[in-house]
């Protein structure tokens, strides 16, 4: 299946985790697109105190998306929800996870 240009609303979970030497990386994120939306990134996720990722997960969203569309004007975007491993979730992990749902967002 081949990558379009553009989406309509789409739902995408992703989880990583994947063990690195001696520990796991781990990131879940759940994105919501909509592609008749100017680009926007928003969140509702909630973070655990003093671990918050959100930054890291928008710029890989938007590195994903320049490398699929070559621009940011859509679609919009939402961070919906993480899931949060205790151990394992880093920043790496979250990346990983967003940049994986958006390439995914354009392959359904």
């Amino acid at each position: 299946m081949t990558r379009t240009e553009s989406i309509a609303e789409v739902e995408i979970s992703f989880e990583f985790s994947r063990h690195f030497g001696p520990r796991f990386i781990h990131g879940a994120v759940t994105l919501q697109f909509e592609g008749s939306k100017q680009y926007e990134f928003k969140s509702t996720a909630s973070w655990p105190s003093g671990d918050n990722y959100e930054e890291a997960v928008r710029l890989a969203i938007e590195g994903a998306l320049q490398e699929i569309q070559g621009h940011l004007r859509s679609p919009g975007v939402l961070l919906k929800k993480i899931e949060w491993n205790e151990i394992s979730s880093c920043q790496a992990g979250f990346e990983r996870a967003a940049r994986a749902a958006t390439l995914a967002a354009f392959d359904v």
